[in-house]
């Protein structure tokens, strides 16, 4: 059996829970030690009331794991037993992420007051971390081949994720709403779910690998190619966006031709613009091959001091413009998305 998935935290709507098609609902309940999730319980109640299968999931902030282990059972007491436990692994903010034990110690203290081991969620950048959990947790893989799928049409799953034995969850698309697949029952949902149940499910089927290899151009992070409808041939897209340390980091390649290119970090709820630079192109051979373009200075990366965020919700314009000071004389284009966002705290 194949169940659809969506998952939903506080930038979608309470009404997306119940997405059409969608046979389970995750939803992000908690991050760090500071932060629940506003629309959390609505977004998981009304799930409920349609009788999707629920999941809540943790967003690690890289403080201690068993505080925010302790955080994320006190604030999820009426899910425990009918909902999936997720910690969710990821680089950004998320100051232990280089900490191969950190994962460990989050998972063995939600076993210890549940009886559940959790489901760990990431990429393969991320689940490389955490090989300590294999024999313990099963795995929901984020990986996203296109993304473009606004449907529950996946396309086939073409990952190797050795030496994990039991995914049990492909989220393979964003471009509207994260959606997933679930290789497993509703009975074996409701036992990973359930904490009197002591023995661990039997491994999932996996889905078929056929021997192909990703796309690197789409292949980055949740962000799906940004086109513009007008001009079919100026795309953009974003590799990497986020806290790393103490650097905002932005990283991807846009084919709009211009003479200068600048990356602004914006206010996403004030519309305010915080800060920009000016980016020199870089060689991205994929992206030329990818698209059949003529030339290949197409990628674009770099860093901005990420005090100067705190308190903000950011979100990335990426411009490109005929004027030397990034404005919008001579002629531009403006590539953002206001869905990738990131809290500083």
């Amino acid at each position: 059996m194949v169940l659809n998935v969506v998952d939903v935290a506080s930038h979608q709507t309470v009404q997306q829970a119940i997405t059409a098609g969608a046979d389970a609902c995750i939803v992000k309940a908690t991050q760090g030690t500071g932060y629940i999730n506003p629309k959390c319980d609505a977004q998981y109640q009304l799930a409920k009331q349609h009788g999707l299968l629920l999941g809540v999931y943790h967003y690690a902030g890289g403080g201690s794991p068993i505080s925010e282990a302790d955080y994320f059972l006190a604030n999820i007491k009426g899910y425990i037993g009918e909902a999936i436990l997720i910690l969710d692994w990821e680089e950004y903010q998320n100051a232990s992420y280089n900490n191969t034990n950190w994962a460990r110690q989050f998972v063995n203290r939600v076993h210890e007051k549940t009886g559940v081991w959790c489901v760990l969620y990431g990429n393969r950048q991320d689940i490389d971390r955490c090989l300590n959990l294999v024999n313990d947790c099963a795995l929901w893989f984020a990986g996203y081949p296109t993304n473009t799928q606004r449907d529950w049409n996946a396309p086939e799953f073409i990952y190797n994720i050795s030496p994990w034995k039991n995914m049990i969850g492909w989220q393979y698309s964003a471009a509207d709403v994260d959606r997933s697949k679930f290789y497993i029952t509703k009975e074996q949902w409701d036992k990973y779910a359930n904490p009197s149940q002591t023995n661990k499910p039997s491994p999932a089927p996996q889905p078929v690998k056929p021997n192909k290899t990703v796309d690197p151009t789409t292949a980055g992070e949740h962000f799906p190619i940004m086109q513009d409808p007008k001009f079919p041939q100026n795309k953009a897209h974003l590799d990497r966006f986020g806290p790393v340390g103490n650097k905002l980091v932005v990283e991807g390649w846009h084919t709009t031709a211009s003479k200068y290119e600048f990356i602004i970090v914006m206010d996403r709820v004030k519309n305010k613009e915080l800060a920009r630079k000016e980016v020199k192109p870089i060689a991205r051979p994929d992206v030329k091959k990818a698209f059949g373009l003529s030339y290949d200075q197409v990628g674009f990366k770099t860093e901005f001091d990420l005090a100067q965020f705190k308190g903000h919700s950011v979100i990335v314009l990426l411009r490109a413009t005929n004027d030397a000071k990034g404005n919008v004389s001579g002629g531009h284009q403006d590539f953002y998305e206001t869905r990738w966002y990131h809290d500083i705290y």
